[in-house]
Formats: structure tokens, sequence, C-alpha cells
């Protein structure tokens, strides 16, 4: 477990996944930057039953507060093969805990977490063009920005833009 000074940021359990499955496939709690398509509620079991969704290429932790309710998700990943580098991706469950900086002291505690515990020189965060909030979130944890990623992204049927944002292990 990561201890914040507001809250915690755990590992998926068992008991979670009655509750976590419909946020994970509700595409309003998604929002209308990420794509829309979803993961059945079949596959998020197979996934934890494997191996509680936490393995060398992609580690779902929850974020929780100190009474253990789901206030969101973080998680990390590799996303390009020959980068010694994570992307981090987040979402914050209800709207009642976005604009709070909940997203960002996140975002810290899982830098520290990672530049700490992996052999990485590298974590990124990508976004919608579009998405401010989840820039702001970015430019607050320190990352900077290195471009934008023309039409890599599919999300409601029309091809998006992405900021690329980065933040080096000599950076933080």
């Amino acid at each position: 477990m990561i201890r914040g000074s507001d809250f915690n940021i755990r590992h998926v359990q068992r008991t979670d996944l009655a509750e976590l499955i419909p946020l994970l496939t509700s595409t309003e709690i998604r929002g209308e930057y990420l794509p829309s398509r979803l993961t059945s509620p079949t596959e998020i079991e197979k996934m934890f039953e494997k191996d509680g969704i936490s393995n060398e290429k992609f580690e779902r932790f929850l974020i929780v507060d100190f009474s253990d309710q789901l206030l969101g998700t973080i998680f990390h990943f590799k996303s390009v093969p020959y980068f010694n580098a994570r992307e981090i991706g987040y979402i914050m469950f209800s709207s009642e805990f976005r604009n709070q900086g909940v997203a960002t002291k996140a975002v810290k505690l899982v830098t520290r977490y990672l530049f700490d515990s992996y052999l990485i020189n590298r974590l990124e965060i990508r976004m919608d063009t579009e998405n401010l909030a989840s820039e702001k979130v970015a430019i607050k944890s320190g990352f900077k920005k290195e471009g934008v990623a023309r039409g890599a992204n599919f999300v409601r049927g029309k091809n998006v833009d992405m900021n690329i944002y980065a933040l080096l292990r000599d950076e933080a």
C-alpha cells in the first residue's frame, strides 16, 4: 500500500470487484476523453483471477479514502516496447473527487513508487489535447510537455490528437 496524506493507493482486492467492475465498464465514468471500447466484466474477473490485475506489463491500483471508499484508479504500463519507460493513467470515479487535487497527489505518489521500485528512466502521461484537467495533473506533477501525437487515439468514432508529457528520473 502507498500511503498518502489524504488517501491510500492499494492493489485491487477480490472484495472490490463487485463495486469496481461497474465503474470500469461505464462509458459515463470514463468520460469524453477515453476510448469508449470497454472490457467485459468477465474479462476483468479473469484478469483478477490470473494475477490480481498486477503484472509486469500492467499494474492497476485503487485510490481509496481512509474508510476504503473507492475514489479512483491509477495504473501504469509499458506502452512502447523499446522505451525505458512506463506510462501512467488515472480515472477519478466521481465528479465529487475531480478538481480536488486527488489525481495530482496520486500521480506524485505513484511516480515516487515507480522510480524507487523499477529500473526505469522515464514516466509518461498522455491525454487528449482537449483534456485540460488531465493536462493540469501532468504539469502539477512535474511532467514536461514533449509534443503532440497527431491522430493517435480513437475516441467516440474519431481520431484525436494526444499530448505527450514525460518526467525523467533525474527531474523527479
